[in-house]
């Protein structure tokens, strides 16, 4: 049975986790995952974090960071510019975007016309140009996401992923902080595609990468340094568009100490949100009173995107399963077990 990271205490937290150690430990998130693999060609599917808000309502204060930009997230753009989100994070295939898009649009008819979808390449396990991803899939994945345990590894937009010459997929953790007496939760999910074999491959104490040799994973011969993560972050801090922004920028720092390395071809993108702002969508009033924190009180939550980033992306890996897809490729998950040792 599939053990997480907190399970296999491989990490030290400086944090307390919550509940589910999950993104949905931010009151009011849901997680969907609609997964599909079906014969030998179709290892793909799309994932959704739904936000506490109704789109045709209002508006939550979001940001964002673009690591290296060799890849896609539609409506990123407009975040950056007006600091909102309007609705659901959407994440698939690079080539099932389009078709997302278009699900969600019809989907929220009258209420988003700028989703916001994050696309990862997955393939070398899917028969990408299939496109299987269709419109039921993506508003079944609306519909039945929930909110408590969020499913990992090969679900959903992970199903098809590869990181760091492993099976990955999708991942979550979350922590708690404390700020000048109350209480607070940061939520990561990451759809971790992070590719090739990297030598620097570490969780914790144990130097995977440098004590890897021996372990059969055909991907690893793979010269292909194409990857791409799509980083989601969650939080109740009452943050502005530029404070998101900063916390965006730190959950990279998470990547690193895991052993990553956005090489040329990498799209690694970090959304950000708050959910304790609630924007009117409607002009009914000319001024808005919005709280935030004191940026004194930030290096707390840097600290805690840290952690919940680099969890979660252990957590994609310790989640997945060995996996044969298109053209008979395998990729096999990481034996954790050979470390634990």
């Amino acid at each position: 049975m599939k053990k997480r990271a907190n399970e296999l205490n491989i990490i030290k937290n400086h944090y307390k986790r919550g509940k589910f150690n999950a993104i949905t430990d931010v009151e009011g998130i849901k997680v969907g995952h609609i997964t599909l693999i079906k014969g030998k060609d179709v290892r793909t599917g799309v994932s959704v974090v739904l936000p506490p808000i109704d789109p045709s309502k209002n508006s939550l204060i979001a940001g964002g960071y673009v690591f290296n930009g060799n890849g896609e997230v539609t409506g990123l753009h407009y975040i950056m510019e007006k600091a909102k989100l309007n609705g659901p994070i959407f994440l698939t295939n690079t080539l099932s975007l389009g078709d997302v898009f278009s699900a969600v649009v019809e989907y929220y008819k009258g209420k988003i016309v700028l989703p916001v979808i994050g696309e990862c390449w997955d393939g070398y396990l899917n028969d990408i140009e299939g496109r299987y991803v269709k419109k039921k899939h993506v508003f079944s994945c609306i519909k039945n996401a929930k909110s408590g345990k969020v499913e990992e590894g090969c679900v959903g937009a992970g199903t098809g992923m590869i990181s760091l010459g492993f099976k990955a997929g999708i991942g979550t953790s979350s922590r708690i902080v404390n700020l000048n007496g109350k209480k607070y939760t940061i939520g990561v999910l990451v759809n971790n595609n992070l590719g090739s074999f990297s030598k620097y491959l570490r969780m914790g104490k144990f130097l995977i990468g440098e004590s890897i040799q021996g372990i059969s994973n055909k991907n690893m011969n793979e010269d292909s340094k194409q990857s791409s993560i799509i980083i989601i972050i969650a939080t109740d801090i009452p943050l502005t568009h530029n404070q998101l922004n900063r916390l965006s920028k730190h959950a990279v720092l998470g990547m690193a100490r895991l052993g990553a390395v956005s090489f040329t071809g990498s799209g690694d993108f970090v959304i950000a949100f708050s959910t304790a702002n609630k924007i009117p969508r409607k002009r009914e009033v000319v001024s808005l009173e919005i709280e935030c924190i004191h940026e004194g009180f930030l290096d707390d939550a840097f600290e805690a995107v840290i952690e919940s980033t680099e969890e979660a992306m252990i957590n994609s890996l310790l989640m997945a399963e060995d996996m044969v897809g298109r053209d008979n490729r395998e990729v096999k998950s990481l034996r954790i077990e050979k470390f634990l040792k």
